[in-house]
């Protein structure tokens, strides 16, 4: 039987945003450049945002690459583990579960758009037990109403469940611009290049080539939406010239990357 990878949670992890008094609860937070946060819940769901600096979030089935344009919805309950990438200046809000229930199940990227990011940056002004009848809830209801028109942006990664494969899939996230071809990555993994293979096909549905090339792809699109250009973009994850990496682009998401990315700053 091959080793299951299964994320162990951080039983010290704790936010006090889980048992505010209020369905809303905004939190301000800066993290350094590396910092991880490993794998953990909350009781309640969380559109987790950031103002500055770049989020790699991982779930058990996913992994996303998540720049200021976008936010990412996690669920009620839900694992999930963080790094972050440059200086990153978290600004999200947890939603009580209860009313969660019509809102996404699992997780999903979300455009974030000016409105919605205004609002948490007034959340933030309210105490946690703010006045439901005044400011603070008025703000708390429309943020609700905003997180109720969420529409995903399909730029995930599937992971692979196999502990070997989900090695490789982790060592490529903290470095996308890692070359080298499935015999290598195979033996640190500790299995055979056919084995590999299969546990990447079986259990992300793409090859080993076409998932290193959809990760790069969205690493390079988020680097985009930051504002880095693109010919140094290109360089970073491992592409010879910005137009090797828009082929990329192109032939993962049918897309070219200046399109999408400008799609993203047209929403906020």
């Amino acid at each position: 039987m091959s080793p299951k990878s299964r994320p162990q949670l951080s039983p010290e992890y704790r936010n006090n945003r889980d048992d505010a008094p209020r369905p809303v609860a905004a939190m301000a937070k800066t993290y350094p450049d590396g910092d991880r946060i490993p794998f953990h819940l909350h009781k309640r769901g969380q559109l987790i945002h950031a103002i500055h600096g770049t989020m790699k979030i991982e779930t058990a089935d996913a992994a996303w690459i998540v720049p200021p344009a976008l936010a990412l919805w996690m669920p009620p309950a839900y694992p999930h583990g963080m790094v972050m990438r440059g200086e990153l200046a978290m600004r999200t809000v947890y939603i009580d579960a209860r009313d969660c229930q019509a809102l996404p199940q699992t997780p999903i990227l979300v455009e974030i758009g000016g409105l919605l990011r205004e609002l948490i940056l007034a959340a933030l002004e309210e105490p946690l037990d703010y006045d439901e009848t005044g400011r603070g809830g008025m703000i708390a209801r429309l943020i609700l109403a905003e997180l109720s028109r969420m529409q995903e942006r399909k730029l995930h990664l599937p992971m692979p469940r196999d502990a070997r494969a989900v090695r490789v899939a982790r060592a490529l996230l903290d470095r996308p611009e890692t070359d080298g071809d499935l015999d290598i990555w195979a033996e640190r993994a500790g299995a055979s290049r056919r084995t590999l293979a299969r546990l990447f096909r079986t259990e992300t549905g793409f090859s080993f080539g076409e998932w290193r090339a959809r990760l790069r792809a969205i690493d390079g699109l988020a680097r985009l939406s930051t504002g880095e250009p693109v010919g140094s973009v290109a360089s970073a994850i491992g592409y010879s010239s910005p137009s090797a990496f828009s082929a990329m682009v192109r032939r993962s998401f049918g897309e070219p990357p200046r399109r999408m990315v400008r799609r993203e700053r047209i929403a906020t």
